[in-house]
């Protein structure tokens, strides 16, 4: 009789375990997430202003600086949207002359904060495909200039500093704001009735991502 009742229980407990195999029981966690992403938008304020050094003789050169609005400048930056450019024209420069453009205000109105990098500082000559690399160097008294050689022959014709040389990995957090300079100084190198381009890029860069 003993084993008629094993052998009777082995198979009902088959079957129950088979039955847990083929249908169960369960419930589902499920983790939803929404995610609003910030944006980088840097831009100048409206303040510009001129400064020269005309040594007592105002009339011979001028130099003026205005904002210019440049249609998808930066076109291979899906994300900026700044089309705002600092435009400056020194008419009739000599060795020795300077120009001076300060109260640049520069705005974050962006949600994210940014660092700046200067990603290049170029000149050329009206009419030449080719902008040379300023020379980045610190003078005497610690100060950081560039020296430019628009025509490649090796002689510096313009120096350049200002405030605008000390944003390299200056932060500014959204809502805030700063200003700079930009100082040009024409030299002995500069070649005579020509036009000298100058061209300077600076970079807003998402703070956690600046190198």
């Amino acid at each position: 009789m003993r084993k008629a009742i094993t052998f009777l229980i082995i198979p009902l407990l088959l079957a129950a375990i088979l039955g847990s195999a083929l249908a169960m029981w369960y419930d589902t966690l499920k983790i939803k997430a929404t995610i609003n992403t910030g944006d980088v938008d840097i831009h100048f304020g409206e303040r510009i202003r001129t400064f020269e050094e005309e040594h007592n003789k105002s009339w011979v050169a001028n130099c003026t600086a205005i904002y210019v609005e440049v249609e998808d400048e930066d076109k291979d930056n899906p994300y900026g949207n700044n089309d705002i450019d600092v435009y400056v024209v020194i008419d009739n420069a000599y060795p020795s002359y300077m120009c001076k453009v300060q109260d640049l205000d520069i705005f974050n109105s962006g949600t994210v904060p940014v660092k700046f990098k200067v990603m290049s500082v170029k000149a050329g000559m009206l009419g030449s495909p080719t902008m040379y690399e300023c020379v980045r160097k610190v003078d005497s008294s610690g100060r950081t200039i560039f020296e430019c050689d628009a025509n490649g022959d090796y002689e510096f014709d313009v120096n350049l500093w200002g405030c605008f040389t000390t944003l390299e990995g200056y932060q500014l957090d959204p809502g805030n704001s700063t200003s700079l300079t930009f100082e040009s100084h024409i030299k002995q190198g500069a070649p005579e009735n020509s036009t000298i381009i100058i061209q300077v890029r600076i970079a807003a860069i998402q703070w956690n991502e600046y190198k």
